[in-house]
């Protein structure tokens, strides 16, 4: 009994053995599909004579677009090519994928949205896709600053009114720039204090989904002993536009913002890594001497970590700040000992390691990229993890002029390669990237 037991449990599980194997077999999972890589154009902006930015240089503002930075490319010509902005529109534009927003140079009474077309035989030009009116709140070209509501659609513009008394706010639609709604901000002067800057800096952060708004009270004149100004930073809510908190930033902790008086129109200053901790590039006062100083909002938090300072030793101003990855951001900034005018070569691009604020110039081939010319400039753009950095090409006369030159930074690997020249004669002041049409 027993064996004839064992031999009916032996033919079961072969049974069942039998079946399982002549089932269908699991599918096996689809690899992860590779992320497409967009295809960018790179709009480059240079000036005539002198550095250009923020209404600095009247002498002529060119852009030509072109499709790569690589040393493959032929050298960037300007002469008698590219589109000529001088008259109509500003070098400080917002941009989103192709195109470009801003309250123009000509006079319109409103904002205008573009993009900068190029035809097979590589020749520009400018088309327009939208002009809308101001309705009550009116800004000035290139005095306002802005944030993209996460995701959306929607535009935020801010900027001040009533010879900066009050600071007021629109939004925008992308498509078409209409203005969905608009108002004055519910902060109020502290005695003692006579104005706001003239813009201030705006972002929106996803982890939080709040707008964050750093600005300035300037003092009145023998007003306050303290000092003459001081960053505070409001919390605002993007879909009611109300201010939940504003909080007054300790004059040791950071003195200013770069970038207070024209937004982020032209140069990056404020970034994200990959915990949403938020980066503002500012200045303190060391020795009698603006330097500038990095700090830091932790996710989650509202307000700066006074104990962390991404910029230490500082050797002068911060200009601007672009992450990376991997806990590393590219930063220019200036040597104060070499000159502080607008087109003196004291700028220089230096790698920061936000673990411990160290950094170190960026190289190629060994050799500290040179010094440029060019306050008001965002020569550097990040995408497809490449940092594209434009150094050289100002003007000294003909005999002292250099090619400016794209060097290609692989964040990953930190190697450096050369890229495209851009022709003599011209101070580089812009690289864009662009969705191509």
């Amino acid at each position: 009994m027993k064996k004839m037991l064992a031999i009916l449990t032996v033919a079961m599980v072969s049974m069942m053995m039998l079946a399982i194997s002549c089932e269908k077999p699991e599918p096996e999972p689809e690899p992860e599909p590779e992320p497409v890589v967009k295809d960018y154009n790179f709009d480059l902006f240079v000036c005539a004579v002198k550095h250009g930015g923020m209404s600095k240089n009247k002498n002529g503002t060119y852009v030509r677009s072109v499709p790569a930075l690589t040393a493959d490319q032929p050298r960037v010509e300007f002469t008698g090519k590219g589109i000529d902005i001088t008259e109509d529109y500003t070098l400080e534009s917002i941009t989103r994928g192709k195109y470009y927003y801003q309250v123009p140079q000509r006079a319109t009474g409103g904002f205008v949205k573009f993009h900068i077309e190029r035809n097979a035989a590589g020749e520009e030009r400018i088309v327009e896709d939208a002009e809308v009116p101001f309705k009550d709140n009116v800004y000035s070209a290139r005095k306002y600053t802005h944030a993209w509501i996460g995701d959306s659609t929607s535009l935020v513009i801010v900027g001040t009114a009533d010879k900066a008394t009050k600071i007021i706010w629109s939004k925008l639609s992308e498509s078409n720039l209409a203005v969905q709604s608009e108002g004055t901000f519910d902060i109020s002067l502290p005695e003692g204090y006579s104005s706001f800057s003239t813009a201030g800096l705006l972002t929106y952060r996803k982890s939080d989904k709040k707008l964050y708004y750093f600005y300035l009270t300037k003092a009145a004149e023998g007003m306050v002993d303290a000092a003459t100004s001081v960053t505070h930073i409001a919390v605002i809510d993007p879909a009611t536009m109300k201010v939940e908190s504003d909080t007054a930033v300790p004059a040791g902790v950071m003195e200013e913002t770069a970038g207070s008086a024209y937004g982020e129109l032209m140069q990056s200053m404020i970034m994200y890594d990959e915990a949403d901790n938020m980066y503002v590039a500012g200045m303190i006062t060391l020795n009698d001497q603006e330097m500038g100083i990095l700090r830091r909002i932790p996710a989650g938090s509202k307000t700066f970590d006074a104990s962390w300072n991404g910029f230490p030793n500082p050797e002068g101003k911060l200009l601007t700040i672009q992450y990376l990855g991997n806990g590393r951001a590219l930063c220019y900034s200036r040597d104060e000992s070499l000159g502080t005018k607008i087109d003196s070569k004291s700028h220089f691009y230096s790698i920061i390691n936000l673990a411990n604020g160290s950094r170190e110039r960026v190289k190629y081939n060994g050799t500290d990229l040179q010094y440029c010319g060019g306050r008001f400039s965002q020569r550097s753009v990040v995408v497809n993890g490449k940092a594209y950095i434009g150094v050289g090409g100002e003007v000294e006369g003909e005999a002292e002029a250099t090619y400016p030159t794209i060097y290609i930074y692989d964040c990953k690997t930190g190697t450096v390669e050369k890229g495209v020249e851009l022709s003599k004669g011209f101070c580089f002041d812009i690289i864009r990237a662009m969705d191509a049409q």
